[in-house]
């Protein structure tokens, strides 16, 4: 059981960048008649979502979302100790992409740097990591990067996830500082059900062939290869309207967390439909559940942390706000945060 109470951690600040284009679902899909669009829509919440050029890599979103937090919250960027990049869509398959960043962004060479590879609950087991370092010593100030350009793995005719899949960076910066309000994790994962939510080839379980390249219907009707993104919609909701509900449910019980006792229930943006369920089942009434997916869809690791820094960039006060945050989805994996922010540096969003 994978739970934790970290004290003296402080998050200081939350950016986020997305790419300048925009993707209109009523405009695009010219295949698919605008009925059906329109369907698809209103069940998802998702009106559009941002795509990144072929030349504009995760680690890009993310750089420029370090630098302008940088500037915004006035931290060295020689002052990080320890760079955690999150990513489905590093640069390379080696070396890590962490350490490109820390080139790029001229943290210390004494700093350390690795990447993760997760998707949806990235932005969670991100935290864990990072306050699990702090916590240990030696690491004072951590900079946990979550950005994906999922749509580079998701193919246009495939409806499961050519309305919502789309792409963005974020940075976060975490502090040792005494006195800061203790925050509470609990991390889940169920490997069994793994093939749910996968890109099935491409890498060296199934490497890349002309066959997994070929584009195929497939029986749930999208069209993609192998080396597109598989997603059982269905299966994705039910777990996260059992598992990740209990979950919540749960810890909300043990820890005594009322939902009167909480300003605002942050969850991973996949879609309207799946996360209204979720604040209902919770009993979060709508004006506790801020969203950011009408805008920039389902970002993958980077969708929780966007969220938080569209919605609070948007707040003049700067009062302390008790927050729950839960992230589920590949993996499957999940978790839930229960943390307290104090003069949260968000910048407003931009575009690259």
């Amino acid at each position: 059981m994978t739970e934790a109470v970290f004290s003296g951690v402080r998050i200081r600040g939350i950016s986020g960048v997305v790419p300048a284009t925009r993707i209109d679902n009523l405009v695009a899909h010219p295949e698919l008649p605008e009925a059906e669009k329109q369907k698809t829509i209103k069940l998802t919440g998702i009106h559009g979502y941002r795509r990144a050029g072929k030349e504009v890599c995760a680690s890009d979103l993310c750089q420029e979302a370090a630098e302008l937090l940088f500037g915004a919250a006035a931290v060295s960027s020689h002052s990080v100790d320890a760079i955690i990049f999150v990513s489905q869509t590093p640069d390379y398959r080696l070396p890590a992409t962490a350490c490109v960043l820390q080139h790029k962004l001229s943290c210390s060479k004494e700093a350390l740097a690795f990447d993760v590879n997760l998707g949806c609950s990235g932005f969670i087991y991100g935290l864990y990591i990072a306050c699990s370092m702090i916590r240990a010593g030696g690491v004072k100030r951590a900079l946990l990067l979550c950005g994906d350009t999922q749509s580079k793995l998701s193919h246009e005719g495939d409806r499961n996830v050519s309305f919502i899949m789309g792409d963005a960076g974020t940075a976060t910066i975490l502090d040792a500082e005494e006195g800061a309000c203790d925050i509470g994790m609990i991390l889940r994962t169920d490997g069994s059900r793994s093939d749910k939510l996968m890109v099935p080839a491409g890498g060296f379980r199934m490497p890349s062939t002309d066959k997994t390249r070929a584009l195929e219907k497939q029986a749930d009707g999208g069209v993609r290869s192998q080396e597109h993104i598989h997603m059982n919609g269905m299966e994705i909701f039910n777990f996260s309207v059992t598992d990740v509900v209990q979950t919540l449910r749960d810890f909300m019980t043990r820890e005594r967390i009322a939902v009167e006792d909480t300003d605002y229930l942050f969850l991973h943006q996949a879609n309207k439909f799946m996360t209204d369920k979720i604040a209902r089942k919770l009993g979060f009434p709508s004006e506790k559940v801020p969203y950011s997916l009408g805008e920039f869809g389902n970002t993958s690791c980077a969708s929780i942390p966007l969220t938080i820094a569209h919605h609070f960039s948007n707040m003049k006060h700067k009062e302390k706000k008790r927050c729950i945050l839960s992230g589920f989805g590949v993996g499957l994996s999940w978790g839930v945060v229960d943390i307290t922010f104090e003069n949260l540096c968000c910048p407003p969003i931009e575009e690259l």
